[in-house]
């Protein structure tokens, strides 16, 4: 009896270990590295997407460093429309977590005013 609840005492600290392994946490920090993806708006009124959906983001953050209002839309960019977006007004920043405590998971497109920029970072 004590050995089987030895071996699956060492089985879930080998599992752990796994997981604590895969995140890839930033050098000294236990932050996970992140993902740089910014860009230039490409075609006005047109959305474009940022990133795919990922089932394994823990953050992301976008910031509008145009002079014009950005829209964001979480969700397949085929079905964005800017009245179901967030409005970014110059120089204003969204993150992908809910006040919930959640994280979107799902693809994150962009529009707004061609030649505009915008940091977008992802973890």
């Amino acid at each position: 009896m004590k050995h089987s609840r030895i071996i699956a005492f060492l089985a879930l600290a080998f599992l752990l270990s796994l997981e604590c392994q895969a995140q890839s946490p930033a050098a000294g920090t236990g932050i996970p590295n992140s993902l740089n993806l910014s860009g230039t708006i490409a075609v006005t009124g047109t959305f474009q997407s940022i990133r795919g959906a990922d089932n394994f983001r823990q953050g992301c953050e976008i910031q509008n460093n145009g002079s014009h209002t950005m829209y964001v839309y979480f969700g397949v960019c085929a079905n964005a429309t800017t009245a179901a977006s967030a409005n970014l007004t110059a120089g204003q920043p969204i993150g992908c977590s809910t006040a919930a405590g959640y994280v979107l998971k799902d693809q994150v497109c962009i529009t707004g005013t061609a030649g505009d920029t915008y940091f977008a970072n992802f973890q």
